[in-house]
């Protein structure tokens, strides 16, 4: 009877650490059903891969292949490296989906390329599945035909813009480059149609000199571009008849769908177990040892299979090829067989080979006692003289069986993956626990270079008499420093794990001009003509600027909501000063915001809200303020349904709110085409605010302000990529209701990671 018992050495953890990144802690137990083993080959478009005669030249693309497998209870396994996907992956039965990409995320780039593919499969009890994900190219492909240049115009320049970036083609680079743009997934179109549209639109923009030296500028715009499709522009020259004098030049698109040879970018060599996992030790300590087989894998045609023994295997020579026909003979006749199967991949033509060793029971209890295991290691070149490896180990005696560590850790969970995981000023761990009698255990951590180790326990404990062998445990880290490396290990009873695992905690976000020192300004066009607009920031630029506010749809009537004031600060010389007044007979809010005021459509306003952000996670964003509402609220008529308990006639109320958010969001105060904010939109990840509905702060000074932040289901998944502030003097001003004269101050916008 054999007992397979997990151990995890120094090595063992070591290798995992660095090379794997695979979670199974959501994996809930197998419900009856049975369970089923997956087989995964990874196939990739093939520009920038190998030709099928070296197949395994970009490196780069293997190792930063990241594997999910998921199924309806969320994650189950994940990989990053073809090289580190075992060759069996055992799952219980049911609908699985298998995502996988590698390359480079840029928005826009003349080399990085993004690669990515999904696949549905299924899992039969007892039963292999084998699966081929084919990644192909996700980029939209830009170019210009090097036919562009005879065209006669010098100084050739063509602009290839989208909304992840854009990339300018010259006579340097036009014969040969091509452009590579990021786009969003087309199945976000029905999430918000308006921002798809937006951000697979195309705008191609021709500048050049013409032959009799005038300036040659065009735009064309190539609305709903598509992955995996090249976009190649070619400009001509058609002469025209001779009374109408001259050239014309025209310019045509070609939308050319990328399809390529499909190459399979096969994993190395691998060694596995038949039927039990190659890591855990094989112990009978009663003579009484089962057939132990191991199973080799590789593609190409196997070159090579050399097993090599510990001194203990006495009459066993080490070294040798076990693929040499007088090697298998020799073997078979004490006791281990070699079996060789070959078969070919169907979706690639590529051989694969499989060796079975079989240590039979006959040659296993035939081994003399030993203080020492047996171990027997296996090193495989495939036909690209890749090299795999892998071993098995043998105990008899109670002294040859490894030491099993009393505790693990597992690697930092990937923050692409798992973004509230890891943030500015927490870590969420996990691990797992073998000493079930362990008093104490959890995690220390300490900043990467010290010396002192800080202990943690797990958020959960379990108490000795419920635990089981290999419990998962998580430990939640608080109160660290943004943007700064710790070192962490598993502890247990006195027992410090070897080895030492790394996060880095995101970094601190600075809010630009946040204490309102620099202001400028700008010319806007209104109905009553140009007008001089106050703006936060030193760029005068309302489109570039941190800050925006109401200013511009003020100033028809020649108002300033929002400015500079000396009247109350925090720090520096400024403050931001925020009032409600009457503009034409109508309340405007005195108002201030993270983003940019877009136009005026009649007497409404149209805003952006939100600037770009580094995806950290605060808890929280800290100013200081003081606050008067004004009293004798007016109430437009038609709207008294949309303004809360604002009374006419009573006082006003003031309001702060702040977002994260994964894209800009438009306002629109226009009542036929009126667009708010919703904290509830599925691009909000993180939302708080603070309403007063009465004054705020002491008589001229300035109070601290905490307003945290509430992070929603959808923060689990989604890192942010813009930052919403918005204050208004009149909570209700977007429905032209309040109360003239609500005033409000700022300073010193801060978030906070604590």
């Amino acid at each position: 009877m054999n007992n397979f018992i997990k151990y995890i050495t120094y090595v063992a953890v070591a290798v995992s650490g660095a090379a794997m990144i695979q979670s199974c802690a959501m994996e809930a137990p197998f419900d009856g059903e049975g369970e089923g083993t997956l087989t995964i080959n990874a196939v990739m478009n093939g520009e920038t891969i190998a030709s099928r005669s070296v197949p395994d030249n970009n490196a780069y693309l293997r190792e930063n292949c990241v594997v999910y497998i998921e199924n309806a209870r969320g994650l189950m396994r994940k990989y990053k490296g073809l090289d580190n996907i075992p060759q069996d992956i055992i799952l219980s039965s049911g609908s699985y989906v298998c995502n996988a990409w590698s390359g480079d995320s840029v928005g826009a780039s003349f080399s990085s390329k993004f690669y990515r593919g999904q696949e549905n499969f299924e899992i039969a009890r007892d039963q292999r599945t084998s699966l081929s994900m084919k990644c192909n190219i996700a980029n939209v492909v830009t170019s210009v035909d090097p036919e562009s240049l005879n065209v006669g115009l010098s100084d050739l320049k063509v602009n290839f813009a989208m909304s992840a970036g854009s990339l300018d083609f010259d006579e340097n680079n036009i014969s040969g480059a091509k452009g590579y743009f990021m786009t969003p997934s087309p199945e976000t179109k029905s999430k918000n149609a308006d921002k798809y549209a937006e951000k697979t639109r195309l705008t191609v923009t021709i500048k050049g000199t013409q032959e009799d030296g005038s300036a040659y500028n065009k735009v064309y715009v190539v609305n709903d571009v598509q992955r995996a499709h090249e976009y190649n522009v070619l400009i001509t020259k058609e002469e025209r008849p001779f009374s109408e004098g001259g050239a014309l030049i025209s310019l045509s698109i070609k939308d050319i769908p990328i399809i390529e040879d499909t190459i399979t970018v096969f994993p190395g060599p691998q060694v596995s177990g038949l039927g039990f996992d190659i890591e855990d030790q094989v112990i009978d300590t009663n003579s009484s040892f089962s057939d132990v087989t191991v199973c080799l894998r590789g593609y190409f045609a196997m070159q090579e299979a050399l097993m090599n023994l510990t001194s203990n295997f006495t009459d066993i020579q080490s070294g040798q090829n076990i693929l040499d026909e007088l090697v298998k003979g020799s073997l078979r006749a004490r006791g281990i067989y070699v079996e060789i199967e070959n078969s070919v991949d169907a979706s690639t033509g590529v051989r694969v080979d499989e060796i079975y060793v079989t240590f039979t029971a006959s040659f296993l209890n035939s081994l003399p006692q030993s203080l020492q295991e047996y171990r027997a290691t296996f090193e495989c070149k495939d036909g690209r003289e890749v090299i795999g490896s892998g071993s098995v180990g043998f105990a008899n005696t109670e002294c040859a069986i490894a030491k099993i560590d009393d505790i693990t850790v597992d690697p930092a969970p990937d923050p692409e993956r798992e973004p509230m995981a890891i943030t500015g000023s927490k870590a969420v761990l996990s691990g797992r626990l073998y000493k079930l009698d362990a008093a104490s255990y959890g995690i220390k951590y300490r900043v990467a270079g010290t010396s002192a180790w800080t202990a943690k326990g797990p958020d959960s404990p379990q108490s000795a008499q419920t635990r089981a062998a290999g419990k998962d445990y998580t430990v939640t880290i608080t109160g660290l420093t943004p943007g700064t490396t710790y070192e962490y290990i598993a502890f247990a009873d006195g027992f410090d794990s070897p080895t030492i695992q790394t996060f880095t905690t995101e970094e601190k976000f600075i809010i630009t001009d946040y204490s309102f020192e620099d202001w400028s300004n700008y010319k806007a066009s209104t109905l009553f003509g140009t007008k001089t607009v106050t703006l936060p920031g030193s760029t005068g630029d309302k489109l570039t600027a941190f800050w925006g506010s109401g200013n511009e749809g003020a100033a028809t009537a020649n108002l300033t909501l929002t400015d500079k004031s000396q009247d109350m600060v925090h720090s520096g010389q400024f403050s931001a000063r925020l009032e409600s007044k009457a503009a034409m007979g109508v309340l405007a809010a005195g108002n201030i915001f993270v983003g940019y005021y877009d136009r005026t459509d009649g007497t409404n306003g149209v805003l952006q809200l939100g600037r770009q952000y580094n995806g950290s996670h605060p808890t929280a964003v800290r100013c200081w303020a003081n606050y008067r509402p004004g009293s004798d609220v007016t109430v437009m008529k038609g709207n008294e349904s949309l303004v809360g308990d604002l009374a006419a006639g009573g006082s006003d109320q003031g309001q702060i709110y702040v977002a994260l958010t994964t894209e800009a969001v438009e306002i629109r105060t226009k009542p036929s085409d009126r667009k708010l904010f919703d904290p509830e939109d599925p691009c909000v990840i993180a939302y708080g605010q603070v309403t007063w509905k009465e004054a705020f702060g002491p008589d001229g000074q300035l109070k601290e302000l905490k307003i945290p932040f509430n992070y929603n289901a959808r923060a689990k998944s989604r890192r942010p990529t813009h930052l919403v502030i918005v204050a208004s003097a009149s909570k209700y001003g977007d429905f032209f209701s309040g109360a003239v004269g609500s005033t409000m101050y700022l300073d010193d916008f801060e978030l906070l990671y604590e």
